[in-house]
């Protein structure tokens, strides 16, 4: 990690150690250390992050210098650290304080460090202490503390690199922490994360602390139709998942039915007229978590078949994507779907760079194939469109995720589908975890950030594609021709909340019910709560009435807003019977009862009637034949 000058008689190295804390707004750093030229030094790190209630963190660095050469001398070193809030910069060796100076430039700063004594001679070593603090490592976001540090992207010489990250036990108990440090202790209030250089060579450490996220949003809708008919259509409202719950607080104008697709999206219906618009605002909640709400994940061979098929913009089946998934994952056949996963993942990491330059109000989505062909000009929806047609190439279910994305610094953690800060990540499935959402993006644009282990949680779900590749569109893309305002509003909130469904049953038939019909019955179950209905067993019964096909039904998931309707067979023992009884309908733990009366068809209802009818017929046939018969006779007699 040095960079050389030459003298006349001998060389002086200013070693530079460039340390790229990248800072994005949950603190996400990673570290590009760049390597000296020639191998003149060896040097070995024991790194503490003291982390302080404030968030503000107090980074010590011990420094031991070797110089394994007999040629070579340095007398200064150079940090640059991808940060901008740093103070209080001290460096000290056994001689005392030592000189430093630094600078603020853009995005980092630069730290440059005198030596008291020049490091010359073969097998001379000077260990020495770098301190500093700063506000970009650790932050409180809503309900969860951030807190990261680099990975090491250069072993050149590395003897020895160890980092304690120390953190305040009043942060809460960790949910995340990768990599699984080496040991975690905690005493005098205070927990120790320790881990070693080869545990940070592929990724940096990121641990959050607390168990789930809060966002308050404020969606708008544009609608218009276009066509010289009425139309019917939807769009597309924030859906439960594994790892997000929402509630809606309002949902105006009203739409006819919210319906549930198979991918799991909430689809609110509305009936346009020729040449109408629509404007639909939409205020909720979504309490996001770190692990999966799914205990026993199950995904049906028919999903399985339609998640792993080729699309669009997913061209699995492509000479060059199959080409790619075989250099990727060779011919090693004990590879599960995680490993496979985790390869194709580094691979599009890797294989891509991000262009903040294509990021436009009309910008073109290239697909998988476009994207390979075009590596250097790729944004969210290239790195989530390859990672697809790849894992789906090789036999693993993969889909797209849109949606919000929290993020205080877009060169670092860009986000790329429109001004309202949308943002696309894909997510696979595990046959042990089910739904694992990952984002190369972000790993990508951080430098090395681990977010295949186990993503943050500021990714909050809009839309997921998984039949489609186009379809159905995010929240920020029903816009109205000239509009300039924003459509998502999303802020972190601090408030829980409590989603509560509530359903409203309605029991129709025809009143009175004849016994000796057929009949039939229709239920209508609505939710008028803010929350989804869960799939729960319907069941149905009367005392005496007989009710057909009224087994085994179950409801499905209902969205707030949405109905569910289902009709059953009833009918009655014989076409005398006549009482009074009652339907009951139960779903879950809820009841509901309906009272209905049911009459003879023959006795007390029908019968008369159609007696007097046919007394009635039987009178006039009588004096129609009798008034022929007199107009015959009369007739004849005329004769």
């Amino acid at each position: 990690m040095s960079f050389v000058t030459i003298s006349p008689v001998i060389k002086k190295i200013l070693l530079i150690a460039s340390f790229w804390f990248l800072v994005t707004g949950l603190f996400t750093p990673t570290t590009h250390a760049q390597d000296a030229e020639g191998d003149e030094f060896a040097t070995s790190y024991d790194v503490i992050y003291d982390v302080t209630e404030d968030g503000s963190t107090l980074v010590t660095e011990k420094i031991s210098l070797k110089n394994l050469t007999s040629e070579s001398y340095a007398d200064q070193f150079r940090l640059i650290i991808g940060a901008t809030q740093i103070s209080d910069i001290k460096a000290s060796d056994e001689g005392g304080t030592m000189e430093t100076s630094s600078k603020t430039e853009d995005s980092s700063t630069t730290i440059d460090v005198k030596f008291n004594q020049q490091v010359a001679g073969l097998g001379k070593s000077l260990n020495w202490t770098l301190q500093f603090r700063s506000k970009d490592f650790a932050e409180k976001i809503g309900k969860v503390w951030e807190v990261r540090a680099p990975k090491i992207s250069s072993n050149k010489n590395l003897e020895k690199y160890n980092l304690t990250i120390s953190v305040p036990q009043s942060f809460g108990d960790p949910t995340l922490i990768t990599p699984i440090p080496k040991t975690q202790t905690s005493s005098n209030g205070r927990m120790f994360l320790v881990f070693e250089k080869n545990q940070i060579t592929q990724a940096g450490v990121s641990a959050s602390f607390g168990q789930n996220q809060l966002f308050d949003f404020d969606l708008s809708y544009h609608l218009e139709n276009t066509n010289l008919v009425p139309i019917l259509t939807n769009i597309a409202l924030p859906p439960d998942s594994a790892f997000q719950d929402v509630i809606y607080q309002r949902l105006e104008p009203k739409p006819i039915n919210v319906t549930l697709d198979d991918d799991g999206n909430y689809l609110a219906w509305y009936r346009l007229t020729r040449g109408q618009k629509l404007d639909i605002k939409l205020i909720g909640s979504a309490k996001l978590y770190t692990n999966s709400k799914v205990k026993n994940p199950v995904l049906s061979e028919e999903l399985r078949k339609k998640y792993t098929q080729s699309d669009k913009y997913w061209e699995k089946d492509n000479p060059l994507i199959l080409e790619r998934v075989k250099e990727v994952l060779g011919d090693d056949a004990s590879l599960d779907s995680t490993e496979k996963a985790r390869k194709i993942f580094l691979y599009v990491v890797g294989a891509l760079k991000y262009d903040s330059s294509r990021l436009t109000d009309n910008i073109e989505r290239f697909g998988a194939v476009t994207a390979l062909n075009n590596p250097k000009s790729a944004v969210c929806m290239e790195f989530t469109d390859l990672f697809i047609a790849m894992a789906r190439s090789a036999g693993i279910p993969a889909r797209e995720l849109d949606g919000y994305a929290y993020t205080a610094n877009t060169k670092l953690r860009p986000v790329s589908l429109s001004k309202d800060v949308l943002h696309a990540w894909p997510e696979y499935w595990d046959e042990k975890k089910g739904w694992v959402m990952v984002d190369p993006t972000w790993e990508n644009t951080t430098g090395g950030v681990d977010y295949f282990s186990k993503l943050d949680l500021n990714h909050f779900v809009f839309t997921i594609k998984g039949s489609s590749s186009s379809s159905p569109a995010p929240a920020g893309s029903y816009k109205n021709l000239g509009q300039n305002g924003h459509d998502v509003k999303v802020t972190l909130s601090d408030v829980d909340f409590l989603g509560k469904p509530q359903l409203d049953i309605n029991v129709d038939t025809k009143e009175p019910i004849y016994a000796g019909l057929p009949g039939r019955i229709k239920v209508t179950i609505t939710n008028l709560g803010n929350a989804v209905y869960p799939s729960a067993n319907i069941s149905i019964s009367a005392s005496k009435l007989l009710i057909q096909n009224a087994d085994s039904i179950i409801s499905g998931p209902i969205p707030p807003f949405g109905k569910a309707e289902f009709e059953f067979s009833i009918g009655t023992k014989s076409l005398f019977d006549s009482y009074n009884d009652q339907i009951e309908v139960s779903i879950g733990d809820q009841k509901f009862s309906k009272d209905v009366v049911i009459k003879p068809f023959i006795i007390f209802q029908t019968a008369p009637l159609i007696g007097f009818s046919i007394i009635g017929a039987g009178i006039g046939i009588y004096f129609i034949t009798f008034g022929a018969f007199l107009y015959r006779k009369r007739f004849a007699k005329k004769k």
